[in-house]
């Protein structure tokens, strides 16, 4: 018996391990691409205030860098329903600001509104988690089952490209790309391609009560929504939430035709410090161009006055003040002028200061938590950083003022990308300038042109150019790892964009860096150079990959 239970169990083993191993070479042989090619949205879902447009994920190249894509617009007052993935999410803003709002099981509602003093008012006050502002340039990292909403307050959309790491090992599904929606009504399937399919109901001969009962319960299962929701019954959910069947009913989004993006009419109030920081700066600064103009207004008048003084004095001494008061006028203009700018200056720029003094003090404290070890206190998801500015001049890891910058976001610079393993990179290559040729070591990566145009070339491991085209906004390219990619900016205007990485500490090697790194008698007998070339090869140039554009465009 023991002999049999034995066998059987290794059988077991056996078996999982064969099923496992077949598995990643099916994931592996995916990845044996002979041509990469420039994808576009395949797929584009309407809503009442925006638009989401998908990639096929049955594309060879997302097939093998193991992950789905889609680019959200959202208009002005756009409120995209809260909703979730089984799969990590990082989202690149591409285009407007807005606020972000996590529902993370476990971490207190910390905003509250304020106690009203009247009675009339004294209602439930409104309590919730933290509210993230955002804006141009951000990454934002979304934890899988975690739900979001995502508001535009802005004055222009709001346009994100999302990733949605599908190959993940926190994703315990396939690698098919689900998003879960709590509420509204899916007009459309945003991967329709993957669409999963329903067996329907098949008749059974039950006689006429039993055939009017079954028509009810189909004709009710088509009035309602399609959220996560709209699978119970709305008196198991007034029960569950303890409220009413009216109230159950409309959480469930019957005949909602508005779809996953809706407009708030008046706007969405909200509990945001940073909002009302933002609000009260503003009015600060119209305060100040009020103030400004009324000085300005006591400035003329007082001229005016000191004028007719001046007339009334005798000629000659007339002539001499006409000389010398536009050059007091002017001073006193001047100096007042400097004095406001001072003051001004110097409230906007302690104001600043202070933000970016908090803003290092907790990059410091995250960076400080992941260099110790997990007590499971000090690194939790109620107080991490979920999202970076990349885009910005002063983020800039390398800069070449006559090429461009490239700025990275990983772990070490945002904690929590540690454990969704993924990592961006931001590229602004100005015209004709050139990224030399490289490759990452750990990851797949996806480059997508935000702004511009530019060539790309992709390298396989035989020496053969599997990609070599121009690129254009709203592009995506996919360059399998190892891959060795180089990419110039356009003649007439440059080229930015931004790299998703599968790996939170994705690394990158450059040619030259690698030239410079190998002894020149290696270099050499290597590929058969004098000592001269092999100097010029090492040494020449610049140190880093963003190289100098020549007077002409240099085809790659």
């Amino acid at each position: 018996m023991a002999k049999h239970f034995l066998f059987s169990f290794c059988l077991l083993l056996f078996t999982t391990a064969c099923l496992a191993h077949h598995s990643e070479l099916d994931r592996f042989n995916k990845c044996q691409l002979d041509s990469i090619n420039a994808l576009e949205p395949d797929h584009r879902v309407e809503s009442e205030a925006g638009l989401t447009e998908t990639w096929n994920p049955n594309h060879p190249e997302l097939q093998c860098a193991g992950v789905s894509l889609m680019r959200r617009t959202i208009d002005p007052n756009g409120l995209h329903l809260p909703s979730y993935s089984p799969s990590p999410q990082l989202i690149f803003i591409i285009q407007g600001k807005g606020v972000l709002g996590l529902a993370v099981p476990g971490c207190p509602e910390t905003y509250e509104e304020p106690r009203s003093q009247s009675r009339q008012q004294q209602q439930q006050r409104d309590s919730h988690q933290k509210i993230r502002r955002f804006s141009k340039g951000d990454v934002i990292a979304i934890p899988p089952g975690i739900p979001y909403w995502t508001y535009n307050y802005g004055d222009e959309p709001l346009v994100a490209i999302s990733l949605l790491d599908t190959s993940n090992t926190l994703n315990q599904l396939d690698s098919t790309p689900r998003v879960f929606y709590l509420g509204g009504n899916l007009l459309e399937a945003e991967f329709p391609e993957t669409q999963e399919q329903h067996p329907q109901r098949h008749s059974s001969p039950i006689g006429r009560r039993g055939g009017q009962q079954q028509q009810e319960e189909e004709s009710e299962e088509q009035n309602k929504g399609k959220s996560v929701l709209s699978g119970f019954s709305a008196e198991f959910l007034a029960h569950s939430l303890d409220t009413k069947e009216e109230t159950a009913k409309k959480l469930q989004s019957p005949r909602d035709q508005r779809g996953q993006i809706v407009k708030v009419e008046k706007g969405l109030h909200i509990i945001s410090s940073e909002l009302q920081e933002e609000e009260q700066q503003e009015e600060e600064e119209e305060r100040e161009q009020r103030h400004r103009k009324d000085s300005e207004r006591e400035d003329e008048d007082e001229d005016e006055k000191e004028e007719q003084e001046q007339r009334q004095t005798k000629h000659s001494k007339k002539e001499e003040e006409d000389e010398d008061e536009p050059r007091s006028h002017e001073s006193r203009k001047w100096k007042k002028h400097t004095e406001e700018k001072k003051r001004e200056s110097h409230g906007r720029g302690g104001e600043k200061q202070e933000q970016e003094k908090k803003e290092e003090e907790e990059e410091e404290i995250q960076r400080q938590h992941s260099k110790g070890g997990k007590n499971g206190l000090e690194e939790t998801i109620c107080s991490s950083k979920i999202r970076e500015n990349i885009a910005r001049p002063s983020r800039a890891d390398l800069y070449n003022p006559r090429v461009g910058r490239i700025s990275t976001v990983n772990s070490l610079t945002l904690p929590i990308l540690r454990k969704l393993r993924l990592s961006a990179e931001y590229v602004l290559l100005y015209r004709n300038g050139i990224y030399a040729p490289h490759w990452n070591n750990n990851a797949n990566s996806l480059l997508y042109v935000i702004r511009g145009q530019g060539r790309v070339r992709i390298v396989n491991s035989q020496g053969n150019p599997v990609f070599d085209d121009k690129v254009r906004k709203g592009q995506l390219v996919v360059v399998p790892q190892n891959f060795v990619v180089a990419q110039q900016a356009g003649n007439e205007e440059g080229l930015e964009y931004v790299v998703f990485k599968t790996n939170d500490r994705a690394a990158v090697s450059h040619v030259k860096q690698v030239f410079r790194a190998t002894p020149a008698e290696v270099l050499a007998n290597a590929f058969g150079l004098r000592k001269s070339e092999v100097a010029q090869i090492k040494y020449n140039g610049n140190r880093g990959p963003l190289v100098q554009p020549q007077s002409q465009p240099q085809s790659l």
